[in-house]
C-alpha cells in the first residue's frame, strides 16, 4: 500500500512517500521512514514489502558508500540509477529478488536535477515527474496539469502538497502523513525536509 511520487525541475527534485507501516488489515505506525539519503545529494524512495523495501535501500546505500571509498568519486545520477537498476535484475535472476519499487532523485554539477523510475521487474526510465503505487492514479494526472521544468521549488512543494491533499480526500486508505524530501540543485543548499499532514475536506455539494 506505500505511495511514493516525486519530480525534477531546473532547481531541484523532489520526492514523497507515505509514513504508513501496515499489514493486512493492521496499521502498525505512522512515523515509517521510507525515503534513504543516500549521499548529500541523492535520495532512493522504495515502496514494496517491509523486509524487502528496508534491506534494499540499505544495501545500495552501503555498497555507493563503499564505492565512494574505493575510488573517491561520486556516482553521476545516471550511473547511479543504472547501478541499482543491476541490482534488481540481478536479483531478479536469483532465488533472493526484491519487491519493491523506487524513485531515485538526484543532483549533480553536471547533469543537474534528475529522477529515475525503477521497477521490481528492473525496468529503469528517467522522468520529470512519476509515481508508484495506487497513489499514482490520484497524483499522476494532477502533476500532468501542473508541473512546469521552471517552477520554483515553492511552487514545486505547493504541486507536491496539492496531490497529498487529493490522496487525503479521495483515496479509500488513510494515510494521515507524508515526508516530503527536496534536493536543491543550489551546491550551498542541503536537503530540506517536511512532514506533511494533510487537512481533510469535505466533497463540495453544489
Amino acid at each position: 500500500m506505500d505511495i511514493t511520487f516525486g519530480m525534477a525541475c531546473d532547481d531541484f527534485a523532489v520526492v514523497v512517500s507515505d509514513m504508513t507501516a501496515a499489514r493486512s488489515i493492521m496499521t502498525f505506525k505512522h512515523d515509517e521512514e521510507k525515503i534513504m539519503q543516500i549521499d548529500n545529494k541523492k535520495l532512493l524512495a522504495c515502496g514494496g514489502d517491509q523486509s524487502s523495501r528496508v534491506q534494499f535501500a540499505e544495501y545500495i546505500q552501503k555498497n555507493l558508500a563503499l564505492n565512494r571509498l574505493r575510488t573517491g568519486l561520486e556516482l553521476s545520477n545516471h550511473a547511479t540509477a543504472n547501478f541499482i537498476r543491476g541490482e534488481i535484475a540481478r536479483a531478479l535472476r536469483s532465488r533472493g529478488a526484491y519487491q519493491t519499487n523506487c524513485l531515485l532523485a538526484s543532483v549533480t554539477d553536471e547533469e543537474g536535477p534528475g529522477l529515475y523510475y525503477l521497477d521490481y521487474f528492473g525496468s529503469l526510465q528517467k522522468v520529470d515527474y512519476t509515481a508508484h503505487g495506487y497513489g499514482a492514479y490520484f497524483s499522476l494526472s494532477l502533476l500532468d496539469a501542473q508541473y512546469a521544468p521552471n517552477l520554483k521549488e515553492e511552487e514545486g512543494l505547493q504541486v507536491i502538497k496539492n496531490c497529498c491533499d487529493q490522496l487525503c480526500k479521495r483515496f479509500l486508505i488513510n494515510l494521515p502523513k507524508y515526508m516530503i524530501k527536496v534536493i536543491p540543485a543550489d551546491p550551498n543548499k542541503s536537503i530540506y525536509e517536511e512532514v506533511y499532514c494533510p487537512e481533510f475536506r469535505e466533497f463540495d455539494k453544489n
